[in-house]
């Protein structure tokens, strides 16, 4: 049986960045590659990410570790983000010029309603209200409601408000004009640069891990445990390793399953979601599909939203070509993922605007589970009762986006990985 320090479960940034710190631990990780869905893939002369990732901190300390850690590989570009309407582009996120972007009738709804909730607010309970509050009850139903279900899979009244304050960050049609003046450098989706690594957002967890023990294909299966410490951990079924902390970022639900929990935290456990992602990867018979980063495709069609990787890098595609990669919110075990990668990739193709069908040359799909924690309505209730038990395990520590059930972005998963790892050295 090995002995470890500190065991890390999951190779992905949060993980990585606190192995960085600790340096005297061993990563498990289950996949045959590092870094999460922090990964970039290569697809002949093309790669794209799971998901367009960018860097962005209002943190000082934190923007000087990131640029220090990447260096001369750090390329910057102006951010260009739309929504697709109605076969109309409006500036995303959302902005004063919005009401500019609607007709007069559209411009009108959506500045009576949102003085009519500045004058008659509504009680908060979910999603719905909140965001009622912050745009007003038009632009909720134009931009928010029918996206946001598809998204997540939930109605934005079953969505908890704290999916507002975690995502919009504050962010409400009042701020929207005052930073058409004012720019407001510390709201993060007002941020109108990409920063972003030149061969790929892989490059985060590559240079992070640069001297770590890490063992792939390495599946946690099990725990050894006494009254309040985690003794050993299982991996593969057979294979045993003594640890003194253990830090997870394996998903929260996934954890309890290892552990003697009460039936009260079992069934709080199995009310907490995860969303999954499907990525179609388009090869393009040209140079550039669009100038944007992202384009969020509103509309009862299949995809969610699209990022054109050489617009982040040219390092991503040749000169002469390019690729698009649409993202697909489902849920894990539902039709869209049990349909083979064919079956999506035409689907895609059929359903997807402003392209011209001609010009795709190939594909390949991807698919990714546990991406998104589901904030339902019940969420806060249910996971403070699961932390509540984990609590118990004085070496246990959560971390990231899947092992906190944080709806997170990477600066916040490298700044408390970070953070954990020099608390774990001081004690």
């Amino acid at each position: 049986m090995q002995k470890s320090r500190s065991i890390i479960i999951g190779a992905g940034i949060s993980g990585l960045s606190c192995g960085s710190v600790l340096r005297d631990c061993t990563v498990l990780e289950k996949e045959n590659v590092i870094g999460g869905l922090a990964r970039t893939l290569q697809f002949n002369d093309f790669k794209f990410d799971i998901g367009g990732h960018r860097f962005f901190t209002n943190d000082r300390s934190l923007d000087i570790f990131f640029r220090n850690l990447l260096r001369e590989e750090i390329v910057e570009t102006p951010r260009k983000s739309k929504i697709y309407r109605k076969g109309k582009f409006i500036d995303y996120p959302l902005r004063v010029s919005v009401v500019f972007q609607l007709n007069p009738v559209e411009t009108f709804l959506s500045l009576f309603t949102y003085i009519h909730r500045k004058i008659k607010p509504l009680t908060e309970h979910s999603f719905e209200e909140k965001t009622k509050n912050l745009f007003g009850d038009y632009l909720y139903k134009t931009f928010f409601r029918d996206y946001t279900f598809k998204v997540w899979g939930i109605n934005c009244s079953n969505i908890s408000k704290e999916l507002a304050n975690a995502r919009l960050q504050r962010v409400s049609l009042m701020r929207a004009i005052k930073h058409a003046f004012i720019k407001d450098k510390h709201i993060k989706s007002f941020a109108d640069k990409i920063v972003y690594p030149e061969k790929g957002i892989s490059r985060i967890p590559e240079v992070l891990s640069s001297g770590l023990d890490i063992e792939l294909n390495k599946q946690v299966t099990g725990m050894v445990y006494s009254k309040n410490r985690i003794e050993r951990i299982i991996s593969n079924e057979a294979e045993e390793m003594a640890c003194e902390n253990v830090i997870s970022t394996m998903p929260i639900t996934q954890l309890i399953g290892f552990l003697n929990a009460p039936e009260d935290v079992k069934v709080a456990a199995r009310s907490l979601k995860y969303r999954s992602v499907i990525c179609v990867f388009l090869v393009l018979n040209k140079e550039h599909h669009s100038k944007n980063h992202w384009i969020y495709l509103h509309g009862t069609n299949l995809s969610g939203r699209l990022h054109e990787p050489k617009n982040w890098s040219s390092c991503m595609a040749p000169q002469d070509k390019t690729g698009i990669c649409v993202e697909i919110f489902c849920d894990k075990g539902d039709k869209i993922w049990r349909n083979n990668d064919k079956e999506i990739a035409h689907q895609v193709i059929r359903d997807l605007p402003l392209i011209e069908k001609f010009s795709i040359e190939d594909h390949y799909v991807v698919r990714a589970d546990y991406a998104y924690p589901i904030y339902d309505i019940n969420y806060s209730k249910n996971l403070g009762i699961v932390k509540d038990f984990l609590s118990s395990y004085q070496n246990l520590f959560l971390l990231g986006r899947t092992g906190s059930f944080r709806y997170i972005n990477m600066d916040t998963c490298l700044e408390e990985g970070l953070r954990l790892g020099n608390f774990l050295l001081r004690h």
